[in-house]
């Protein structure tokens, strides 16, 4: 496993609009069985459906369910923990950390109003 299998995964989606099939690199931190994936571009519109993707996880495909998630509480929970994993996450996000670890609640928010969401992948 090259260490960038180890913070990448191939995300294939369905276009909402267009139906065409998408593959994009994601960084991603595991969680149990699940993926989390700081959504910041417009792709994670595409998942808002909850319709499966297909996710190339250190080489070997799998389907996932996606839900993005918003709520502030939970995206603070899930991006301090991201960033416990793997510290860049901050700058993927544009959210420094604070000295305790967290993230700095100030910019989440307006990340969060912005659009940023984190994505949670279950896997089949």
């Amino acid at each position: 496993q090259t260490p960038m299998s180890r913070r990448l995964i191939l995300l294939t989606y369905t276009g909402r609009k267009s139906g065409r099939s998408y593959t994009i690199p994601v960084s991603y931190v595991e969680q149990g069985d699940t993926l989390l994936i700081p959504g910041g571009g417009a792709w994670k519109i595409n998942l808002e459906q909850g319709s499966l993707v297909r996710v190339r996880l250190r080489g070997s495909e799998r389907s996932a369910r996606p839900e993005a998630i918003k709520e502030i509480n939970e995206v603070e929970r899930l991006v301090a923990f991201m960033m416990a994993a793997n510290p860049a996450v901050s700058r993927f996000i544009g959210v420094p950390r604070e000295v305790d670890g967290r993230p700095n609640r100030e910019r989440l928010e307006q990340a969060v109003r912005s659009g940023f969401a984190v994505v949670r992948l279950r896997l089949d």
